[in-house]
């Protein structure tokens, strides 16, 4: 697993799930934002996405109709803003094969490649995506969430990862990080889970070949909030993956910790 214990990786921004157009030509027509994901191939037969809320709405062309409508709305900040200020609906994924489950803005997209078990991405903010990684069934043999050690412990552990992950061979990078959060919870399936949440700050020089130190000025180049939820069961340690912009978190946290909340690891039946 490249997740923790030295062996995890990394990666939501609320945006709304559908609008509606003020204009007096398309009154009551609602666009979704993006296309709704689709589960993966390989677990066709064991996956079921369902939605939470409310049932789509079919438009032709959907795609090519939300792409136009995402740059309208990008391009016009007054709209842009009012579209973050609200919430959206959600939508399950649920992956029998591998055991967990979860909830995701229905507006997002299903990221193929990735590496991660399952990835998804907001269309609009592509710095906000989750994933999921699982440890690998031939080498862990995890009974708890425990055997990473406190929640202390496994938030340096997972701040580990992710500065590894996020090394660069670029001169004058660096990279500032501290743990903001770490605990504990018992769900309504009865297992215990950890929450560890992280802040990550990346800054770079504007010249970074300039001999003069005075010529190599460094730039905030971006500023995210990590958000991890891991759980254990079928001997396998199951981690799930927030990343957010924190300007974004600020107005998202609710929505970004029903998503967090969501996360339950299941029994497989063989």
């Amino acid at each position: 697993m490249a997740s923790v214990l030295g062996q995890m990786r990394p990666g939501f921004t609320t945006t709304v799930d559908k609008m509606k157009l003020l204009s007096s030509h398309a009154s009551g027509l609602v666009i979704p934002l993006g296309p709704f994901s689709r589960i993966k191939r390989s677990h066709a037969f064991a996956v079921s996405c369902r939605l939470s809320s409310n049932k789509d709405f079919a438009v032709p062309r959907r795609g090519a109709i939300a792409f136009i409508f995402s740059s309208f709305i990008l391009s016009h900040p007054d709209l842009r803003d009012a579209a973050f200020a609200q919430s959206v609906g959600f939508r399950e994924y649920v992956d029998t094969f591998d055991g967990y489950s979860l909830k995701y803005p229905q507006n997002w997209i299903q990221v193929r490649g990735a590496g991660a078990d399952i990835f998804f991405r907001d269309p609009l903010v592509l710095d906000e995506n989750l994933s999921v990684e699982i440890s690998s069934p031939s080498s862990s043999r995890y009974k708890s969430v425990e055997d990473l050690g406190p929640p202390e412990e496994a938030g340096k552990k997972v701040l580990r990862q992710y500065l590894t992950e996020f090394m660069s061979t670029r001169l004058g990078v660096r990279r500032e990080s501290r743990i903001l959060t770490t605990t504990s919870r018992t769900a309504d399936d009865g297992k215990l889970y950890y929450q560890v949440e992280v802040n990550i700050k990346s800054y770079a020089n504007n010249n970074e070949l300039a001999v003069m130190p005075q010529d190599r000025v460094a730039r905030l180049e971006w500023d995210r909030r990590y958000l991890s939820v891991l759980g254990v069961e079928n001997n396998r340690l199951y981690e799930l993956r927030l990343q957010t912009p924190e300007k974004v978190f600020a107005e998202e946290e609710n929505d970004i910790r029903e998503v967090m909340d969501s996360f339950r690891v299941n029994k497989v039946v063989a």
